[in-house]
């Protein structure tokens, strides 16, 4: 027979256990000193204990210290001691709260040395590679000519809210219409494709059309491993999953010119084909495909963010289509 135990009138509340537990966790994580929060972004950026040790000029030890206190603090890991380490997801959770904070001192240190030294504030975004390539340089050139110093990762457009949601970096250009937690999403536009190659290439392969048989064997050209985007093209026309010889060029300008010298199939946003000479590509499908595309940013007061997202999104308008 199991015995009752007494219920407290909190305990009975509804709702009212939970509170009490996020209050604590809140005056937790407001409590944490910065150095350990530095000693976290440190450890991930680097990989390992010693290498943010290295970087903050203190032991190893000192290092270990601050994040056992950490996580003493939060009640959780906030790494795994891997090769190299990686944050646990409450580790990226306080990973992006280290970040906006060296952002926002960056700000501070910026708008004091207004009028002396001119401060730099230093913003992380990741960018798609056909983006990045073609219009985005252009749209942030006047906003690096001023205070702001660009970090550019390029990822894939399917897989780029990753590095959004870990914390890696402060606003992408993604495919993903739903907006990672903390995050604002405005929507940009889409970049249209058409699968194309050159007539020697569609004489050989294609001359029966756009056959299941025929998309089997012929050479395709991929971007790199996590580029999807022809897969998802030749599932639509096949209904099947079909997997062709594959040629991985993982430059957009590489992979462009791999496909106008013949190496194989892909598609290739129409602003790029339309840079070639008359002739020199032809399409094997009328078919045009839209790859939506969305800003995502911190949802965070910063004055350098914001004229990095403005420079984006009035671009968009202009290098992007409806969609």
């Amino acid at each position: 027979m199991h015995k009752m135990r007494n219920v407290s009138m909190d305990e009975r509340t509804s709702g009212r256990g939970s509170s009490v537990s996020m209050a604590s966790l809140a005056r937790a994580i407001r409590a944490v000193p910065l150095e350990q929060l530095v000693a976290l972004q440190q450890i991930v950026e680097t990989g390992s204990f010693d290498g943010a040790a290295d970087e903050l000029r203190v032991s190893q030890s000192a290092v270990s210290q601050r994040i056992k206190a950490l996580e003493n603090q939060v009640g959780n890991i906030v790494v795994r001691r891997t090769k190299p380490v990686q944050a646990t997801e409450t580790g990226q959770l306080l990973l992006r709260l280290a970040k906006q904070i060296t952002l926002a001192q960056e700000e501070a240190i910026h708008l004091i040395a207004a009028q002396g030294q001119q401060g730099v504030v230093n913003i992380r975004i990741v960018v798609n590679a056909d983006s990045l390539e073609s219009w985005v340089l252009p749209a942030l050139a006047p906003v690096a000519q001023g205070h702001i110093a660009l970090d550019i990762r390029r990822q894939d457009e399917h897989v780029s809210t990753r590095l959004l949601r870990t914390g890696e970096v402060m606003a992408a250009i993604t495919a993903d219409e739903r907006p990672v937690r903390g995050c604002s999403i405005t929507r940009l536009g889409a970049m249209a494709y058409h699968a194309v190659c050159t007539p020697e290439f569609r004489r050989r392969w294609f001359a029966r059309g756009l056959t299941r048989e025929a998309l089997e064997s012929a050479p395709l050209v991929q971007f790199d491993r996590d580029d999807r985007l022809q897969y998802r093209f030749v599932r639509r026309v096949t209904k099947a999953k079909i997997h062709p010889p594959t040629h991985y060029v993982p430059t957009s300008i590489g992979y462009n010119d791999a496909i106008a010298l013949g190496f194989g199939w892909g598609l290739m946003p129409d602003s790029y084909a339309r840079g070639y000479p008359e002739g020199r590509l032809v399409r094997i499908s009328p078919e045009q495909v839209l790859v939506p595309l969305y800003w995502q940013q911190w949802r965070l007061s910063s004055p350098s963010l914001d004229e990095v997202a403005t420079a984006i999104i009035s671009a968009s308008g202009k290098a992007l289509v409806a969609a």
